[in-house]
């Protein structure tokens, strides 16, 4: 799901790619989501509402999105924002998955 699609603004949430059935048995139940932040939880709570009883994991969590998981590893606060590697291209840069491997 993304929902920063200027690097800066949150908008709309867009569902990139979907969850296969086989995961969403029981609503998820043994399954770890895991995400790199979450900022407003809005992306995390939609993914609950497609799998209710997944585990939810962070890196890093701001104050307005820890409600809406289960585990994180660090807290930061509202307005600071995170720059990571996968964002730091000036162009838009090809997933890792899509690369050639070694």
């Amino acid at each position: 799901i993304a929902s920063y699609h200027d690097y800066v603004n949150q908008g709309e949430m867009n569902l990139l790619k979907g969850i296969t059935a086989e995961l969403m048995t029981d609503g998820g139940s043994g399954v770890l989501v895991v995400d790199d932040l979450t900022d407003t939880g809005k992306t995390a709570l939609e993914v609950r509402q497609m799998m209710p009883k997944a585990h939810f994991a962070c890196v890093y969590a701001k104050p307005k999105g820890v409600p809406t998981i289960d585990t994180f590893v660090t807290e930061v606060s509202q307005d600071t924002w995170i720059y990571f590697p996968w964002d730091m291209g000036f162009t838009y840069q090809e997933p890792i998955a899509k690369g050639t491997k070694g």
